[in-house]
């Protein structure tokens, strides 16, 4: 993630899903260059698409949130910073996300994927974000392909977004169970 040091996820047989993105480094909270924001009622809509009902999502939003009747879609949807979707050995899927520009106006950030093992291919669309104000949002589309998942379950990669100066680390994640 954005403030974050990198961790070595292959050391360990649950990669990612036991060790996150990494280990939080809070003098980068204060400039963390692109942020992905999610507001409470993209949890809510999060919690109804894995089929939570009203009454569970009013217990942990402690409000009168409920779900949306034309909820469809996956919690891959939802706009944070790690992206792991479980998949189907040789289907390719899309992820789209939305980044806010917390730098200086006309700032440019490059993307480039680091792939942890050959299992899957990530493309990133536009692979190049140039912001002209601050807080100002744009939006990209990953799109990956499994190679061989039925060989190796679970498959790596992560995307950084990269200005120069700040460099936004993203965990990817494919797994067929």
């Amino acid at each position: 993630m954005f403030i974050a040091w990198p961790i070595n996820g292959t050391a360990n047989n649950h990669g990612e899903f036991a060790l996150g993105s990494g280990h939080v480094d809070p003098v980068k909270d204060v400039n963390p260059g692109l942020v992905y924001e999610a507001p409470k009622a993209d949890y809510i809509t999060m919690m109804c698409n894995m089929g939570y009902d009203t009454s569970t999502v009013r217990l942990i939003s402690r409000d009168n949130s409920g779900c949306p009747q034309d909820t469809k879609g996956s919690p891959k949807d939802l706009n944070y910073p790690s992206m792991a979707v479980k998949v189907e050995a040789t289907k390719p899927f899309k992820v789209e996300r939305i980044v806010t520009n917390f730098e200086s106006a006309n700032s440019t950030y490059k993307a480039r994927v680091i792939n942890a093992n050959s299992h899957i291919k990530v493309e990133v669309n536009p692979d190049i974000l140039s912001f002209k104000a601050e807080k100002e949002k744009k939006f990209f589309v990953l799109s990956v392909v499994g190679q061989e998942l039925d060989k190796a379950p679970v498959a790596t990669a992560y995307l950084v977004w990269s200005d120069g100066i700040h460099s936004v680390r993203s965990p990817i994640v494919a797994y067929v169970y």
